[in-house]
């Protein structure tokens, strides 16, 4: 059995036994946030593994899949529509890996492949196509444009040809959605996930204890000394440590410890951040993030929550463009 159809079916039990049942439209928001999202990650993770089968009924059925429930009840409609793949997959036999992409999926894969490469100066131009294993040419000829000498270059390739051109340009230009496009559809082995219920704190004293480099924390509600003195570790092994809290009362217990050791960034309530800062997400070495319904505070660890942690760097950019935004806003006072 490959390694792809023993990924679908152990996330196939998870989407079965994931219990979302436990988490009604009458509980509190939070609650209902955390479950959502946590499903929403599995679901997506689920589909984009299916993605890379070879089948045609299965593509289509995949088509009416919404990814993207806004609320708990759409949630138990996404869980159901799941059950119907699920049982398809049950039923079907001989499920094989794609080796190639379709025609749509490659004639965005190879938009996005020239827009990047004809960004490159004409003079490095040729040498950069022919190192992609692309017909080489001269720099007169990029000099004359770039868009159509790399287009020229990628147009006759075959669908399997641009995926495997994609793959190898991969991290090479991080402002664009190449990486994303990859991961989402054809390589989606390096992002794990892993969604907690029970020892929450536990968990999460656990990541941080791992990082080596970073670690960006934004809750809304930060009073546990616990989790407090395991950052505090980590600042003193040279670890870069930044947190964004609300500024009330609540977070007034640790407010000075934390100013004294960490880079923090209290979020005002007035004119001009009228939004609650209620993100509960942490960014680990800009590899992992832990997110979910759990606020680092005393009183958590006795409640019903949950978390995920994703182990993935295209998700942990997005977290790290989220915090960056919101410590900017704080910033400039908006």
């Amino acid at each position: 059995m490959s390694t792809l159809i023993e990924r679908i079916n152990k996330l196939s039990n998870e989407i079965e036994n994931f219990p979302l049942g436990k988490c009604s439209p009458s509980d509190e928001s939070d609650k209902r946030t955390a479950y959502l999202y946590s499903f929403k990650d599995l679901s997506k993770r689920f589909v984009a593994s299916l993605k890379r089968l070879d089948d045609s009924r299965l593509e289509k059925m995949l088509e009416s899949i919404d990814l993207n429930p806004e609320f708990i009840t759409e949630a138990y409609d996404l869980k159901a529509d799941l059950q119907t793949i699920i049982d398809y997959l049950n039923d079907a036999n001989n499920l094989r890996e794609r080796i190639s992409i379709s025609a749509k999926e490659a004639n965005e894969l190879s938009e996005i492949i020239i827009g990047n490469l004809s960004k490159e100066s004409a003079n490095n131009l040729p040498v950069i196509c022919t190192g992609y294993g692309l017909q080489t040419g001269t720099t007169d000829e990029a000099f004359k444009g770039k868009w159509n000498y790399v287009y020229q270059r990628v147009s006759h390739l075959d669908n399997l040809q641009i995926l495997e051109l994609g793959k190898k340009l991969m991290g090479k230009y991080p402002e664009s959605k190449l990486d994303e496009v990859i991961l989402q559809y054809f390589d989606t082995d390096s992002l794990g996930l892993i969604s907690e219920f029970d020892n929450i704190k536990d968990f999460i004293c656990k990541e941080l204890e791992s990082a080596k480099f970073i670690i960006w924390v934004a809750v809304s509600w930060f009073t546990d000394r616990d989790l407090a003195n395991v950052l505090y570790k980590k600042v003193k092994q040279g670890v870069n440590i930044q947190i964004i809290l609300n500024d009330d009362n609540i977070n007034s217990t640790l407010k000075e410890k934390l100013i004294e050791h960490f880079e923090v960034y209290f979020a005002p309530s007035n004119d001009k951040f009228n939004k609650l800062m209620h993100n509960k997400f942490c960014i680990i070495d800009l590899e992992k993030i832990i997110h979910g319904s759990y606020n680092w505070t005393n009183k958590a660890q006795y409640n019903n929550e949950t978390i995920s942690l994703i182990d993935s760097r295209l998700e942990a950019k997005k977290f790290a463009e989220q915090f960056l935004r919101i410590k900017l806003e704080i910033m400039n006072g908006k």
